[in-house]
């Protein structure tokens, strides 16, 4: 039997292409970007398509769902990227798309906005929004750009109704933050947390963006976490799987699994993840 353990999850930053997007495009030169706007095209509504891929292998994820409320500054340039291309959890495409994917099994969590990791109101609106669409609770939570303050974010976030974060991850590159591989539970809040393997634009940049080295980069990791019994747990961007702007990512990613399927690994959820760990008593405190 493999000892593999296989976590899809997806952040959903943002579900349209604003304008600073697509200068920016144009500045590196990269004309596809600005493509999709002369058809009258919405390049980062993936999520037919990221479904589409797990559903044909059987699988599921987890998808982060963000309701970002800071307001941009003009003379704030930095942020415009948080404040703009932003959606709402009011908006009613959103929301057939969050109640659609809990029906089919994907779960469903809280994309905690750019401030709420150091804001216990903050956590507490969002998670409320989200599970008054939903109909029932929610126990995860990302947050957005991974931001963290170790230990008050994990202690905001049980207060505020959590059972696990899945926050803990680099934002220089792949692999482990800190060599941090197994699921722990935080031992002063009691909040379980969920290591991240690796991002899928770290992963292709290490790979100088070619897709085949990108795969052997993600089954290396794989080969690790299978290796020392943790979770290969991935984020993938719901708009990377536009392959006219991001060639070969929507590729690496069914490759990922397909390799997963081979191998005979098992698919959770992070919620799936918390649960087994849990019942077979073998999260760890720290």
């Amino acid at each position: 039997m493999s000892n593999l353990q296989i976590c899809l999850t997806h952040d959903i930053d943002r579900i349209s292409k604003s304008w600073q997007y697509i200068t920016h495009d144009l500045r590196k030169g990269r004309i596809s970007g600005f493509r999709p706007f002369l058809k009258g095209n919405n390049p980062y509504w993936m999520f037919e398509k990221m479904m589409g891929i797990e559903e044909k292998y059987g699988v599921r994820s987890t998808t982060f769902f963000l309701e970002e409320t800071m307001p941009a500054t003009w003379s704030k340039p930095t942020t415009w990227k948080l404040a703009y291309g932003r959606y709402s959890y009011q908006n009613k495409e959103i929301q057939k798309v969050i109640r659609d994917m809990d029906a089919g099994g994907w779960e469903i969590g809280v994309h905690g906005s750019y401030l709420s990791y150091k804001n216990l109101e903050l956590l507490k609106q969002e998670k409320d929004h989200l599970e008054q669409i939903l109909g029932h609770s929610v126990s995860g939570i990302r947050q957005h750009y991974l931001n963290m303050e170790e230990p008050l974010t994990w202690e905001l976030h049980k207060k505020a109704g959590f059972e696990y974060d899945a926050s803990l991850g680099r934002t220089d590159g792949i692999g482990y933050k800190d060599d941090r591989i197994a699921p722990f539970t935080h031992k002063k809040s009691g909040l379980f947390v969920i290591p991240l393997t690796l991002m899928e634009c770290y992963l292709f940049s290490e790979a100088g963006h070619n897709p085949q080295k990108a795969l052997k980069l993600a089954i290396k990791w794989m080969d690790h976490s299978e290796k020392h019994e943790v979770p290969f747990t991935i984020l993938w961007h719901q708009r990377m799987f536009n392959e006219e702007e991001f060639p070969g990512y929507a590729w690496v990613y069914e490759e990922i699994i397909k390799e997963g399927k081979k191998r005979g690994a098992e698919f959770l959820t992070c919620d799936e993840i918390v649960n087994k760990l849990n019942s077979e008593e073998k999260i760890s405190c720290h």
